[in-house]
């Protein structure tokens, strides 16, 4: 029998043919992982080492790119703009999507509709830092030092709504604490400034603290998380002490609006296998994250939860910028 071709079945047929192609075949060429932070950073940091073990399981190349700028709004704007074939992935973090939301007016992205969720990398909690010299020794001590002077002591932050001054907040209203903030263009500046005695405390992430406290040049009163890591075992968690705060800031995959379910499954299974690895979970867990999985529908669900979580904390702290 002879089968006719009309034009409107042909083009059909090619687009489920191209279809089929692109979920049997992909990844056919490198992908790129958009990082919305400076290269040398903690999650630059991070987001590497889990491309790198997310090549070998897709046997093709992930290449970090990062977008730096605007507390993260370059980069995840990029990635929203991107094409949802699978090739421009990106990395979320607690600012991009939690965080900014809230703090800013006019957002170029929404960070519920733009986005498609992959998989979850983990979470990187933040430590209390304070300056070698204000001599406290646990977050007790700076709390009934900061309610003997009001307003006096002054915490550092990497910007106005960056997760370190949100995660401070936290700190401020669980310990009913009023301190002054003082914002720097960086984590790196911020650091500087506790080192030479310029500010009294800081919220960073543990990884970043750990070296500074081995060079004397800062102290640890407690870890903004559920449970002590192993990265730090002999620092107590600021629940332990007393203050119900875990602050810091957390890493997912990510993909533009509209990525085929084919590859957002194919991408959820090669990440977790990475984290399943010992290679890849030893080295996050030096670096102060902790490492877990989730599928798609869980990692939506948790970032729509943290999305709200902070939005408590940026409502009472009053933080908000114009753009």
């Amino acid at each position: 029998m002879k089968i006719l071709c009309y034009p409107v079945l042909a083009a059909f047929m090619c687009f489920a043919n191209a279809a089929h192609a692109q979920s049997t075949t992909y990844p056919e060429r490198p992908i790129k992982l958009v990082v919305p932070w400076p290269a040398g950073g903690g999650t630059d940091a991070v987001s590497r080492h889990v491309a790198a073990a997310v090549s070998q399981q897709l046997k093709q190349q992930v290449i970090v790119d990062n977008r730096p700028g605007a507390n993260g709004i370059v980069g995840t704007e990029a990635l929203a703009r991107a094409l949802p074939n699978g090739y421009t992935l990106g990395i979320a973090t607690a600012e991009t999507h939690a965080i900014n939301p809230h703090v800013y007016k006019k957002l170029s992205y929404n960070a519920q509709k733009d986005f498609t969720a992959i998989a979850w990398v983990g979470h990187f909690p933040y430590a209390l830092a304070t300056r070698p010299d204000l001599g406290v020794s646990d977050a007790a001590g700076l709390v009934a030092l900061a309610r003997k002077q009001p307003g006096k002591l002054s915490y550092a932050s990497w910007g106005v709504g960056s997760s370190s001054q949100i995660a401070f907040e936290m700190f401020k209203q669980a310990a009913k604490v009023d301190m002054l903030h003082v914002p720097f263009q960086g984590a790196a500046p911020a650091l500087t400034a506790l080192a030479a005695n310029q500010v009294d405390v800081l919220m960073v992430p543990l990884s970043v603290a750990l070296p500074q406290r081995q060079g004397g040049r800062l102290n640890l009163l407690g870890l903004a998380a559920p449970k002590r890591l192993p990265a730090a075992p002999d620092l107590p968690t600021l629940i332990e002490q007393g203050f119900p705060v875990e602050g810091g800031t957390w890493l997912a995959v990510m993909g533009p609006a509209g990525l085929p379910s084919s590859v957002v499954n194919q991408l959820n299974r090669a990440v977790n296998t990475a984290l399943d690895t010992t290679d890849l979970r030893d080295t996050l867990i030096k670096l102060g994250v902790e490492p877990f999985g989730a599928q798609p529908n869980e990692v939506q669900k948790r970032i729509e939860a943290e999305s709200q979580r902070w939005s408590a904390v940026i409502r009472t702290a009053g933080v908000q910028l114009e753009q």
